[in-house]
């Protein structure tokens, strides 16, 4: 049984190693082309990792592009409402 749940989670972490170096490139190509600096790009990438990583654990994602643009275009929308002050 033991075997078994350490085989599970081998297999989880290889998919997970898999995903980000499938899709780093694409995924930062894109979160900075709607931010300003590279580190602002960085920084929501690896929120959208750690994002990604205690999901996967926990749920099966379906579509993992989808799902991970989805979450990046959810990070820049966060990051944009923090900086901008509320007018009225």
């Amino acid at each position: 049984m033991a075997d078994g749940i350490a085989i599970m989670a081998e297999d989880k972490k290889q998919n997970i190693v898999d995903t980000v170096r499938n899709y780093s490139k694409r995924l930062f190509g894109f979160i900075r082309g709607k931010v300003n600096t590279d580190a602002d790009a960085e920084d929501i990438l690896q929120d959208v990792w750690y994002q990604f990583t205690n999901t996967s654990t926990t749920q099966t994602i379906e579509e993992v592009s989808g799902w991970l643009f989805a979450v990046a275009r959810n990070k820049i929308t966060d990051r944009y409402r923090k900086r901008s002050p509320i007018t009225y």
